[in-house]
């Protein structure tokens, strides 16, 4: 049997599919699983035994090409709800396809699967594997990383395991992110009990954010891998509804997500940790919000530092 999992979303989002990808090896040993994501995947999944990466860009020709290369499969799986998505893996001609109701275009699959916020996006995910019948489900991510990896990423950053935490404040979408004042009083704070390291890739927002507390800041200067490592021996991470919680659960560290104009119950909360989240009347807007409806930005600053740190200080054991 040849499988296909289609996830072209980000990082997170790919990250927890990692439990779909397992159930498939578990279930369908000797079978061949291929995935499809973004460029990032080879980093990501560097190591993992069994499986084959076809990165994609989502260019205009190569959309078509790769159309042509996924040609047969046998069955494919696909989390990804966008219309770019449902048209090449109907183009590919491949017999089964499996999606969710909720995609752009429904009527590329075989098998429709309902798709339900009430769900966590694991058990969303796992949902696609129904018509297949697979008899044990693996609900927890997981990502390929040794330890003698992680030990040289903490080595070349000077960092000892389960030493400091990793705060990550910033976010594909702006909307996701807690208040930089907020950030400022959480970081200040926890920088009392332990170190804090600072990740991500806004350089800008991290300038700011230093000129106000000190850290060991990273923003910028890591590579996936080493951003894993670096993850991976903390312990804990508190970041906005992004990727590092989902890192971090994958490798095995608890998690603590603010959450701003989204909300744990669109189903991507930590399922190692715990969560704070806006009380504001009009939170949350979507999972992905890109515009404000009331033009106040209200959430951003609606979440109390003091909260949060004590949610860390609770879930952290510091």
């Amino acid at each position: 049997m040849r499988f296909l999992v289609w996830q072209t979303a980000y990082l997170g989002d790919v990250v927890l599919t990692t439990p779909l990808i397992r159930t498939l090896q578990e279930n369908f040993p000797g079978s061949e699983v291929l995935f499809v994501g973004r460029p990032f995947i080879g980093e990501l999944f560097k190591g993992w035994k069994g499986l084959r990466l076809l990165p994609f860009s989502k260019g205009f020709f190569e959309s078509f090409r790769i159309a042509r290369k996924i040609r047969g499969y046998d069955v494919a799986i696909v989390p990804h709800r966008s219309l770019r998505s449902a048209l090449i893996i109907l183009a590919s001609g491949i017999p089964v396809r499996i999606g969710f109701d909720r995609s752009e275009f429904p009527l590329a699959f075989t098998h429709r699967i309902k798709h339900s916020w009430d769900l966590h996006e694991v058990d969303r995910n796992l949902k696609l594997l129904e018509p297949l019948g697979c008899s044990k489900l693996l609900r927890n991510p997981w990502l390929p990383m040794s330890e003698g990896e992680k030990r040289s990423v903490l080595e070349k950053f000077s960092l000892e395991e389960k030493s400091y935490l990793v705060v990550s404040p910033f976010s594909n979408f702006p909307l996701k992110e807690w208040a930089l004042e907020e950030w400022v009083k959480l970081i200040k704070e926890l920088g009392k009990k332990i170190e804090v390291v600072v990740t991500g890739t806004d350089g800008k927002r991290a300038e700011l954010l230093s000129k106000e507390v000190r850290f060991l800041n990273l923003v910028g200067k890591t590579s996936l891998r080493e951003l894993m490592g670096i993850i991976g021996g903390a312990r804990g991470v508190v970041s906005n509804d992004s990727s590092p919680v989902h890192i971090a659960n994958a490798l095995g560290v608890p998690a603590v997500t603010v959450y701003t104009s989204t909300s744990p119950k669109y189903g991507f909360y930590p399922l190692m940790g715990s969560f704070v989240e806006s009380k504001t009347p009009c939170s949350p807007c979507s999972p992905n919000p890109k515009r404000c409806r009331t033009g106040t930005k209200e959430c951003l600053r609606s979440v109390p530092a003091d909260l949060v740190l004590e949610v860390c200080e609770d879930t952290f054991k510091i």
